[in-house]
């Protein structure tokens, strides 16, 4: 089966790291995501608002403190430049679409806008690498 969605993550941790409006949000935020595209995991962690680690792959042990998983499918409605209502918060996709939004939430609420900040430059990454392509 074709990959649909293979996420940028040199770019997209570069993008987050240079984003001033994640910094000033995420400034004493300690966490680690996953996200689930598919099949695929992807890991990011965030020490004091800034991403040090993401990437692509698991050894099985990976720990994470907030989780975003969905199948593909979902991954491309998100990731699209103006989504459709209901895909362009994770929140509410959560709510609505196949998108599981799970782990500390009391954190992830603490940052919610961090977490947009993420969503906003994963796209812009997604959608910079599709069309170079």
């Amino acid at each position: 089966m074709k990959i649909l969605v293979d996420l940028p993550t040199l770019a997209i941790k570069n993008a987050l790291n240079s984003d001033k409006e994640f910094r000033l949000s995420a400034r004493y935020w300690y966490c680690d995501l996953r996200f689930g595209v598919g099949e695929d995991f992807y890991y990011m962690t965030i020490k004091d608002g800034e991403v040090s680690t993401f990437v692509k792959g698991s050894d099985g042990f990976d720990p994470y403190t907030i989780n975003f998983s969905a199948p593909e499918d979902f991954w491309l409605e998100t990731l699209q430049i103006k989504p459709k209502p209901f895909y362009h918060d994770w929140f509410a996709a959560s709510m609505h679409h196949a998108l599981d939004f799970g782990g500390d939430l009391e954190s992830a609420y603490a940052y919610y806008y961090s977490i947009r900040r993420i969503h906003h430059c994963m796209a812009t990454c997604f959608n910079a690498q599709k069309i170079a392509a």
